[in-house]
């Protein structure tokens, strides 16, 4: 398989009056193309840091990240900034919208960022709203006037707006109910099965079941790693596999 993101000798560490934390601790990372990877570990594990340093959100204190084959950990903040939102999309646990612009306009907003022709843009929006199942009725609507499970998706349509390399999920169902969250869950499926390359962080057994490669986190370093392969709906083999590989991981 492709690696798409790679990481070297990777150190994230902060210093308090305590001392210093390190939260990454020289992880070594291939991250492929067109998987569906999920970041799984306790409360501390460095889930969330790891995800925003692969995606150049955050800076690490030493080692290297290739990225496309670019090592982003030598660019500059703006190049870095172009880079970001050319090649990733992301997905938060709060929805991050305007309130005052509708669905679409919040989607094109993005998009015009990287492609100037708005036709354009404006049909792959179309494109990504069906995709999600928000009509026209809906995704014309202004973001407080539509439910957080709406708003959700639309998130999704954002991320996915410019066709980024990446899509980089940070506990993205943690404030949904488990109706919405399914419906965000199966739209991160549905991408990936069209060749999205996906990082997902999460605690969520359910969100982890889509993944096709658990990576579980302890004090910074990569404790254990699983491969359930390709999401098949009720496939019961497939979470008894995943619940093994928890219980060895100690979650």
């Amino acid at each position: 398989m492709k690696t798409i993101i790679r990481t070297r000798d990777l150190v994230k560490s902060f210093t308090t009056e305590g001392g210093t934390q390190t939260i990454i601790n020289h992880l070594d990372l291939d991250i492929y193309e067109k998987d569906f990877t999920v970041i799984m570990g306790s409360s501390g594990a460095g889930k969330s840091t790891l995800m925003y340093s692969l995606s150049g959100m955050d800076r690490p204190t030493s080692g290297s990240i290739l990225f496309g084959g670019e090592e982003i950990t030598k660019m500059s903040n703006d190049k870095l900034a172009v880079f970001r939102r050319k090649y990733c999309g992301f997905v938060f646990q709060q929805v991050y919208l305007l309130d005052r612009m509708s669905l679409m306009d919040n989607a094109m907003t993005a998009g015009l960022l990287v492609e100037k022709n708005k036709k354009v843009v404006a049909g792959r929006a179309k494109e990504l709203f069906e995709k999600v199942n928000l009509p026209e009725v809906t995704y014309r609507k202004r973001v407080n006037q539509v439910s957080g499970g709406e708003a959700a998706r639309a998130g999704i349509v954002r991320a996915a707006i410019n066709r980024p390399e990446v899509v980089f999920a940070d506990e993205p169902t943690g404030a949904l109910n488990s109706d919405n969250s399914t419906a965000v869950l199966d739209v991160l499926t549905e991408l990936n099965r069209d060749g999205q390359s996906i990082i997902m962080v999460t605690h969520d057994r359910k969100s982890a079941l889509r993944g096709s490669r658990i990576i579980y986190l302890k004090d910074g370093k990569i404790y254990g790693e699983l491969s359930l392969g390709s999401y098949q709906q009720d496939k019961v083999e497939r979470g008894d596999k995943l619940d093994q590989f928890l219980r060895e991981m100690g979650w």
